[in-house]
């Protein structure tokens, strides 16, 4: 006789039970009343198989008083008068159990049970050690019963819950303490259509003072130096892990503590970043790293912890911050480069990137070097300065500043030209004004003598005459006042004599 469910879907079934190993389990052939058959049979089917194993058939055509006993491997199994089975769960009894119901020849009712098994572990096994990473996990078999599940905390807020592998739901409270004591629950959601569709199976957890017993894996080491407000990647380590942590020791500091810039758990959803607002978190779900922009109080050495259960890795960068301006005073351009993470520093140094032989007055104090350019800048002294910055790595880091040749005063030019515009006018009419009296007493001279025939006469008798003559021409052609408010007297006087001139020579 081959049942009909053994042709349909491996997972199809009428109801469900999830218990845990060691507990009672009891399975009824029926949910009503309980119905009389000639022969009744039970036959289980375990997750990784593919027929039904026969488990017990009686024949109730005559009832079953008190109860039966069979024995499945090395378990017996009860059988009560309404053909039910009542066992204690091991490890091994999950899977499908299938009773059917003959009249005859016939199979008139069949009922398939599912029976699942969860496992709950704890670890580390209690005591709890603090600062430890807590892992509570549930294992259900088969894992085609489980459709879903959440672990709550004991205050039945939810946690997240992942499933690293089929049938399994897992949570995790990294660095945990004493305020992490009490009863965690999970949720497990059952598939199908049973009646019955989710199961709480709970957990105590109690933190024990002692410390926890972490090991640390293999430390990798960088070294990194940075103009002020660059980029900086710090890296971690490629583990996805349960929480991360960022240390950070000051630059040039002695015997000072680390600093907590940075801790995350992707567990509780929590995330702390101080007092560092320039580090920022890179994560692309795989693993994490941070974007650091610098300024000089930001050097220092920055050490990224990934935590994973009770293991430790770690990778530490040291970051060397450059730092450049420039100061102008009346004599000179400083251009000052400050650094911080002096011990990776192996040379710093300002050169002329035009003429590296250049030698520049140069004064050094610690953590800060300074170049002096005379003013006003000449042609010698103008061009590109770099302060270069090495590490005892070899990498280096250069800042550079421009210093432009000193243009020539716009005020000063224009000023020689308006001079220039007007002593030319001035002198050509001083020339212009002597020829001309040169000119005009000459030609006076000769036209008396013609005139006067045979008569002498002082030419130089009345002179105040010739010299009205001259001011009143003069002044004639003298520009106005409006023309001097326009300003345009120099080029007005210097035509207005030049015409006089060419009048009169």
């Amino acid at each position: 006789m081959v049942p009909r469910s053994s042709k349909s879907n491996y997972t199809e079934f009428a109801s469900a039970w999830v218990k845990m190993k060691g507990t009672a389990v009891t399975l009824r052939c029926s949910d009503g009343p309980a119905v009389l058959s000639e022969q009744v049979t039970w036959m289980m089917m375990r997750p990784k198989e593919n027929g039904w194993t026969s488990v017990f058939s009686v024949n109730t055509s005559r009832g079953v008083t008190g109860r039966l006993l069979s024995k499945l491997g090395d378990k017996i199994i009860q059988i009560f008068e309404d053909v039910s089975l009542q066992f204690t769960a091991s490890a091994n009894d999950g899977g499908r159990y299938l009773c059917l119901m003959m009249q005859g020849s016939e199979t008139y009712r069949e009922k398939i049970t599912l029976l699942a098994l969860v496992k709950l572990i704890l670890a580390p096994a209690p005591p709890v050690p603090v600062n430890s990473t807590l892992r509570l996990e549930a294992q259900v078999s088969p894992v085609f019963a489980v459709a879903g599940g959440t672990w709550l905390s004991p205050a039945d807020v939810p946690l997240l819950t992942v499933a690293p592998s089929p049938g399994t739901l897992l949570t995790k409270l990294p660095w945990v303490n004493h305020r992490d004591n009490g009863l965690y629950t999970c949720s497990i959601h059952i598939s199908g259509q049973s009646s019955k569709s989710q199961y709480n199976f709970t957990m105590s957890v109690k933190v024990d003072a002692s410390p926890s017993n972490l090991r640390h894996s293999l430390h990798l080491s960088s070294k990194s130096a940075s103009l002020a407000q660059s980029t900086v990647t710090l890296s971690c380590p490629s583990i996805h892990g349960d929480y991360v942590r960022v240390y950070w020791w000051c630059a040039d500091c002695s015997k000072v503590l680390p600093k907590k810039v940075f801790q995350s758990d992707r567990w509780r959803n929590h995330m702390i970043s101080t007092p560092k607002p320039r580090l920022q978190l890179q994560d692309n779900g795989e693993n994490i790293s941070f974007l650091l922009r610098p300024e000089l109080d930001d050097a220092g050495q920055y050490q990224c912890e990934v935590f994973l259960n009770d293991k430790v890795y770690g990778q530490s960068t040291t970051v060397t911050v450059l730092k450049g301006n420039a100061k102008s005073s009346s004599s000179s351009l400083d251009l000052t480069c400050t650094y911080a993470m002096r011990s990776q520093v192996a040379k710093v140094k300002w050169i002329h990137i035009q003429r590296p032989n250049f030698q520049l007055p140069v004064r050094a104090v610690i953590g800060r070097l300074t170049a002096s350019v005379a003013l006003p800048v000449t042609p010698k002294t103008a061009g590109q300065y770099a302060c270069t910055l090495q590490l005892k790595s070899g990498q280096t880091v250069r800042y550079t500043y421009n210093v432009p040749l000193t243009p020539t005063e716009p005020s000063a030019v224009l000023s020689a030209l308006s001079l220039l515009l007007f002593v030319v006018p001035v002198v050509a009419v001083a020339v212009g004004m002597l020829l001309w009296r040169r000119g005009c007493c000459s030609s006076h001279v000769e036209r008396t003598l013609s005139h006067y025939s045979g008569e002498v006469e002082n030419i130089y008798e009345n002179p105040e005459d010739l010299r009205q003559v001259i001011l009143s021409q003069y002044k004639s052609d003298w520009p106005s006042s409006t023309d001097w408010k326009r300003g345009n007297s120099d080029l007005l006087l210097f035509t207005r004599m030049v015409q006089i001139n060419n009048q009169h020579l």
